[in-house]
């Protein structure tokens, strides 16, 4: 029987952006379903009811994209998914987001809406609770959103946009690095080969020595 996929996009974006990845699953395999959701002004208990919604009976695979991803670690915490179900995070900000502290200091956090708080804000270490499989793919090309908002770390490895230790969490079951930017990622053949190894055998392919 093929398995479905539901995926959720990131900050200012809609499930447009999905597409590309979601044709590149559905290639692999899957079935996919991509949702919207407005990512400023964020209503979770009825995202995660959509979410319900869209997966069927049996174990969930589910992937989100820089904020989805984080709303996805919310959503496991908030429903007691079956046995078998994964999650596949992709340039998500999972610990919060430098971008995201750095607009509230300067007192433009309403640009984010309440995305800011829930989940992009910093605010102490989080781990991954959940039996549910995790696995974070990050990018580390460099080049993003972040040089347009006072730039980013020289010392940290980053997409542009997220620094790479905001995409781990302890609890994970794995995490890959690809060299990538944040947005590149969902146009990435090497994305989606990760992303369908991730959800079929609970970890990434990793290259060998």
């Amino acid at each position: 029987m093929t398995q479905k996929v539901v995926l959720l996009h990131g900050l200012y974006m809609h499930e447009l952006v999905m597409w590309p990845l979601a044709r590149r699953l559905n290639r692999l395999g899957w079935q996919t379903e991509c949702l919207s959701y407005n990512s400023v002004n964020i209503d979770t208990e009825q995202l995660f009811q959509r979410i319900d919604n869209a997966r069927p009976e049996g174990p969930a695979f589910l992937v989100g994209h820089s904020l989805g991803g984080v709303l996805l670690h919310q959503y496991t915490e908030n429903r007691q998914l079956p046995e078998g179900s994964r999650v596949v995070t992709l340039g998500s900000p999972l610990q919060g987001a430098l971008l995201a502290d750095r607009l509230a200091r300067w007192r433009l956090s309403g640009f984010i809406g309440n995305a800011g708080h829930n989940g992009l804000f910093s605010n102490g270490l989080r781990r991954w609770n959940s039996e549910v499989a995790l696995g974070s793919l990050a990018g580390n090309a460099g080049f993003g959103f972040g040089q347009l908002l006072g730039g980013m770390p020289s010392d940290t490895e980053h997409d542009g946009t997220v620094l790479l230790p905001e995409t781990r969490l302890e609890g994970m079951s794995d995490h890959i690095t690809l060299p990538l930017t944040h947005t590149s990622m969902l146009l990435s053949e090497a994305v989606a080969v990760q992303t369908d190894h991730f959800l079929r055998l609970g970890r990434f392919q990793h290259p060998t020595n």
